[in-house]
């Protein structure tokens, strides 16, 4: 039975064979948490598979995955297909770093299905934000991905906007994107919390050798719940707004949070309903809506953008 615990392993395998080039197999076995006789049936599984992976004898050989690996079996439609180039468009505009990569991934998967760009037909999606300059932490994210996949603790100095550059040492759970930034969500020695890191921050940084465990009531379903952005200041808050047309129509078509309830007025207004975490970016998403939104609920809530709004017409 090919259980998820060995699709993974084999999957990390992959990864750390792409990263690295060639690993001996006490290397991956080290990384991986197995034993030798384990890595040579991932190679094995793998084979069965159609990737292949080269074993080269001798005190500088190892495992290596050869560059004709075909790692695609796929029957993709059209329609499937041009989801691709919407993210690939979204890729480009957003000037991430790994746009080129995946534009050779999607080049590779067009031809294995025969289907050829047609550029006078092309659309182009995009996500209308600020970007960020990714390209410069490129490195930084592959090595923090590597710990992230082997589970090892990463010491760093990091710039905190609150603290200043303080040394930290981390055991990293994951990287995400938002709104054009990398961040990392670990879990921190010193603040014995899991926090938000923000990869540009990182000033230094090392890949320690020891290893870590995730936290067993950690989960990324419970860790995202009831929040609208990376923010997870404060406890849990019962927020309601009423929020005039026409903005009540677009805030109705999103799922801001899974519990949320809206109820329709007779003049188009809405009431929302929620609870949610993370006061920061709820008093930006409040302030963005500008005369369109009133705080109904939590009176410290509403306090605080009285108080905002003060403080904004003292400069204006």
């Amino acid at each position: 039975m090919f259980c998820v615990g060995k699709i993974s392993n084999v999957i990390k395998m992959i990864v750390l064979l792409q990263s690295r080039r060639k690993m001996k197999i006490q290397e991956i076995a080290n990384e991986l948490g197995v034993s030798q006789k384990q890595v040579r049936n991932y190679r094995n599984n793998l084979y069965e598979a159609g990737i292949y992976i080269e074993s080269e004898q001798g005190p500088y050989g190892g495992y290596k995955l050869l560059n004709n690996n075909n790692l695609l079996g796929l029957n993709l439609s059209v329609d499937e297909i041009s989801v691709i180039d919407i993210v690939l468009e979204q890729l480009k505009y957003n000037d991430y770093m790994y746009t080129k990569e995946f534009q050779y991934i999607v080049d590779k998967i067009k031809a294995v299905t025969n289907i050829k760009n047609d550029s006078s037909k092309n659309m182009n999606y995009f996500i209308k934000e600020a970007k960020a300059s990714l390209e410069e932490d490129k490195q930084k994210i592959k090595d923090i991905n590597i710990a992230v996949i082997t589970r090892k603790k990463v010491y760093m100095k990091y710039y905190s906007l609150n603290s200043g550059l303080n040394e930290r040492i981390i055991h990293p759970y994951g990287l995400y994107q938002y709104k054009g930034d990398m961040y990392l969500a670990a879990y921190c020695e010193k603040r014995k919390n899991i926090i938000d890191f923000k990869i540009c921050r990182i000033k230094e940084y090392h890949v320690l050798d020891t290893k870590f465990k995730i936290q067993n009531n950690f989960s990324w379903k419970e860790y995202m719940k009831n929040c609208i952005g990376i923010y997870k200041d404060r406890e849990e808050i019962e927020l309601e707004l009423k929020i005039k047309y026409p903005l009540s129509y677009i805030v109705s078509e999103k799922i801001w949070v899974d519990n949320q309830e809206i109820i329709e007025n007779e003049d188009k207004s809405i009431i929302f309903k929620a609870k949610m975490r993370g006061i920061t970016e709820i008093k930006s998403w409040i302030l963005s809506m500008g005369s369109s939104v009133e705080v109904i609920k939590p009176k410290s809530l509403r306090d605080e953008i009285k108080e905002e709004v003060k403080e904004i017409q003292e400069i204006y």
